[in-house]
């Protein structure tokens, strides 16, 4: 049940535990860029800018700042003032901070589907997006580098392209806040634009492409979500899926990898699993003479069905521990 408090705004978004809060910050902390959303991991708590179209059509900009309380199960959320003064706003915003943190997933439904993969992080949660532009294009930006390389770049062209948010924002912030390019501002650009910023020419024309077909795309229609869709079937879900995905591929600079994983959290996609992930490879491979084949890593990723992003998102993190020891 949600429950709104008038006096100070307060949201709170209840979720069935367990919830691997820790791990869900982490992801998001590694790909935060500072000046459109900041992770306090010792306090719980993240802060970022939005902005969009409401249910009834109304355009919105402003911030959120939510903090997790772990020993009640539930997401404290406060918004802008100006978010505030459009509960409308507000309402429609809820399902997707929902979607974005995972908050319905059923948890000891994923782990049974996993068995012994999800033994050492149960509660794991598929972090989804609030902007679906904003995901691509940092899907694209972060294509053959490194996560921290792609936040980088991913800075630079907020800082270059984005605009300030007019509003203050809640006290302790590091960074004043922005607010993520527009898909109408992007299209404008020339590659050249793009390209001084340290973004090599096909991404930049890759983006560019992606802009100017943003409003024709399956992808970019948020009125649907696969993974909550209960009243599709299974043949017309996958229709669905595989139209996005091709449409996607589609544009010159976006692969299978990139397309998966703009479905998984763009889609809330719970089933998706990136081919050719070398991650994904190499963790499957351990304690093999020699890494899967493509045929072989496909057939490894059924045995996680339907629950294959949640596999991905077990495997990714298990790597990461591993670098660090």
């Amino acid at each position: 049940m949600t429950a709104l408090n008038p006096a100070d705004a307060a949201i709170l978004l209840p979720y069935q535990a367990p919830y691997h809060v820790e791990a869900l910050l982490q992801f998001l902390a590694d790909r935060a860029i500072a000046s459109i959303e900041q992770v306090d991991q010792a306090q719980l708590r993240i802060t970022r800018s939005v902005q969009g179209l409401s249910a009834q059509g109304q355009a919105f900009e402003g911030w959120l700042s939510l903090q997790f309380q772990p020993k009640r199960s539930v997401v404290a959320l406060s918004f802008s003032a100006a978010l505030r003064a459009q509960p409308t706003i507000i309402d429609s915003l809820l399902p997707m901070l929902r979607r974005w943190l995972d908050l319905d997933a059923n948890p000891q439904a994923v782990m049974d589907g996993l068995g012994h993969l999800a033994l050492s992080h149960p509660g794991l949660r598929l972090p989804g997006c609030l902007d679906r532009f904003e995901l691509a294009v940092r899907a694209v930006l972060g294509q053959q580098i490194t996560v921290a390389a792609a936040r980088t770049l991913a800075q630079r062209f907020v800082q270059a392209f984005g605009r300030p948010l007019n509003e203050p924002g809640p006290p302790g912030l590091t960074t004043p806040l922005r607010l993520f390019p527009r898909v109408s501002d992007v299209a404008a650009l020339e590659p050249g634009q793009i390209a001084e910023l340290g973004i090599i020419r096909r991404r930049a024309d890759c983006l560019l492409s992606l802009a100017r077909r943003w409003e024709q795309l399956a992808y970019a229609q948020q009125a649907w979500q696969p993974a909550q869709d209960a009243d599709a079937q299974p043949e017309e879900q996958a229709a669905q899926l595989k139209h996005a995905l091709l449409e996607l591929q589609g544009i010159s600079g976006i692969g299978p990898w990139t397309a998966h994983y703009m479905l998984m959290r763009g889609w809330s996609w719970a089933d998706a699993f990136p081919p050719k992930d070398v991650v994904l490879l190499r963790q499957l491979s351990q304690g093999l003479a020699a890494p899967l084949s493509p045929a072989a890593y496909a057939q490894r990723a059924e045995a996680f069905r339907p629950y294959r992003s949640y596999a991905v998102l077990h495997l990714w993190r298990a790597a990461t521990l591993q670098a660090k020891r």
